[in-house]
């Protein structure tokens, strides 16, 4: 019978996070701080770590345009700036707020269509004006790239963003740490260090999960002793999240492994996919019926001294049969 082997971790350990009981490390940010462990989780050189995050339940506490994120601020005239408050904002109160700006007011009328999702800056004005896209940061926000040029408005036209509004800024949530790893890269940095990505998949207010349409990732350590772990938690940009002092929790799962050996592994897997062959030791067990003619009567007649032409075939059917068993394993 055909098996696999399926290796089981030698041993685990559990741990449980409350951020209000880690020390914090970005003051003003309860997202990236120390974790010590008062019993170290010990690796011997023939093993290693795999690492994953067993639940996380974090509060959608953080804005959608702020300060933190550096989407807050459009930039026009070349030294004016727009500053936007660090809040969650709908299209509607976006629009509100270029409103609301009595220096923006006098030269540009913000409308939005809610057809294409666009946003339009009309100049009112009876001279040109510039939208400096190259300074400011919330352009994706307000439909346009983040690496657009200067957009410079004539008197009585109206400037349309290229693309769609964009409010939902933070698309994922990414628990990084400074464990070593071997297996996980990103398009951003290469070897990351990433433990998690978690979708965010509830608005403003609620709380986001790691359910079960999030893929477990594993992440393979080698280092020898973990007493030590730095966490942080960041939006898809790298960005720390602003949580506002909301505490979140996670628990981590640390197993440790037989370190993999390609010549132990092809011992294990030959051993566990082996056939049992059962020799026979006398004739009688042989499935395959013994013939014999009626001519090969027992005699002593046969050229082999003391054996007969009836003992000769009987013994040599049963060494091609061992010999079959042995050449179909």
């Amino acid at each position: 019978m055909d098996s696999q082997n399926i290796i089981q971790p030698k041993r685990s350990t559990v741990l449980h996070i409350r951020s209000k009981d880690a020390t914090q490390l970005t003051s003003g940010y309860n997202t990236h701080f120390d974790v010590n462990l008062t019993n170290a989780i010990i690796i011997d050189e023939n093993e290693e770590m795999h690492i994953s995050i067993m639940s996380a339940e974090i509060p959608y506490s953080f804005y959608n345009v702020s300060t933190e994120l550096e989407n807050n601020k459009l930039v026009y005239d070349d030294t004016q700036t727009l500053t936007f408050t660090s809040q969650d904002y709908d299209i509607d109160e976006l629009v509100e707020f270029f409103e609301a700006n009595t220096a923006f007011k006098a030269i540009f009328t913000t409308t939005y269509n809610t057809q294409t999702n666009k946003i339009s800056f009309k100049n009112t004005t009876s001279a040109s004006h510039k939208i400096n896209l190259s300074l400011s940061n919330l352009n994706k926000e307000i439909g346009f790239s983040e690496l657009d040029t200067d957009r410079t408005i004539t008197a009585g036209s109206t400037l349309t963003s290229d693309f769609v509004c964009n409010l939902a800024t933070v698309h994922s949530i990414f628990i990084k740490s400074t464990l070593s790893t071997a297996n996980v890269l990103s398009t951003r940095a290469g070897n990351s260090t990433t433990l998690q990505k978690i979708s965010v998949d509830t608005n403003s207010n609620g709380i986001v999960y790691m359910n079960q349409a999030d893929f477990r990732q594993v992440t393979v350590s080698q280092v020898p002793v973990i007493d030590h772990i730095t966490f942080s938690v960041t939006d898809q940009n790298n960005r720390l999240l602003q949580l506002n002092n909301v505490n979140y929790e996670i628990s981590i799962l640390f197993e440790i492994y037989p370190k993999y050996n390609s010549v132990n592994n092809q011992s294990r897997n030959i051993i566990s996919n082996r056939r049992t062959i059962n020799i026979p030791t006398q004739p009688n067990t042989i499935t395959r019926p013994l013939i014999v003619d009626e001519i090969d009567a027992l005699d002593n007649t046969h050229p082999i001294e003391n054996k007969s032409e009836a003992q000769h075939k009987s013994q040599r059917i049963v060494l091609d049969n061992l010999l079959d068993i042995v050449a179909d394993q």
